[in-house]
C-alpha cells in the first residue's frame, strides 16, 4: 500500500504566508503553475499526491535558495573581511 502524502488547508495557509506573506495566493499559484482559483480550491479541500509534492518542491526549493543567497553573502563578507585584515596588518606594522 502507498503511503499518499496530504496537505490540510491550514498547512497549506502556513506554507503560503511563510513563503510569500500575507497576499500569498496569487504568488503560490504563479510558483506552481496552477491557476490562482486552483488554491482556493486547495483551500477548501487540501492537497494529496502530486498537489502536495509540488507545494513541499516549493518550500524545498525556497530554502535551497535562502540557503545560498546567505552562503552567497558569507563568502562576500569573508572577501571584504580579508581584505581589510591585510589592509590593517599594512598599516598597523608601521
Amino acid at each position: 500500500m502507498t503511503d499518499i502524502r496530504t496537505l490540510t488547508a491550514p498547512e497549506i495557509r502556513e506554507i503560503g504566508e511563510a513563503l510569500f506573506g500575507p497576499s500569498w495566493q496569487g504568488e503560490m499559484a504563479r510558483a506552481i503553475g496552477v491557476p490562482r482559483q486552483s488554491i482556493g480550491h486547495y483551500l477548501k479541500a487540501g492537497v494529496r499526491g502530486a498537489q502536495t509534492a509540488a507545494i513541499v518542491g516549493l518550500v524545498a526549493r525556497t530554502a535551497v535558495r535562502e540557503l545560498l543567497a546567505a552562503d552567497r553573502q558569507r563568502v562576500a563578507v569573508d572577501d571584504r573581511q580579508a581584505e581589510l585584515i591585510k589592509l590593517l596588518s599594512r598599516f598597523d606594522s608601521r
